[in-house]
């Protein structure tokens, strides 16, 4: 997967399931054919932007602008005798 500039890729994605769950629920809503034989589409965009999602987060996790290096040296740590 392509990363430009630490992007997470996850919050696109989360937002086009979140468009999707959208106009599929208003065309359920406002039509009485709807899925018909749309149903399998429908089900593949569903499975493939889950899909799509779990992999930008798990790119994306990775430039995280809040990375975690541990605690700032000299502060004392659980279980640790210093020294």
């Amino acid at each position: 997967m392509l990363v430009i500039g630490g992007f997470d890729y996850f919050y696109l994605t989360g937002a086009l399931g979140v468009i999707f769950a959208l106009v599929i629920t208003f065309l359920g809503l406002f039509s009485n054919k709807f899925p018909g034989k749309a149903m399998p589409l429908l089900m593949v965009i569903s499975v493939l932007l889950f899909a799509i999602g779990i992999v930008g987060a798990a790119a994306g996790a990775k430039y995280k602008s809040a990375e975690r290096h541990g605690p700032p040296a000299g502060t004392p740590v659980a279980g640790h005798k210093g020294g």
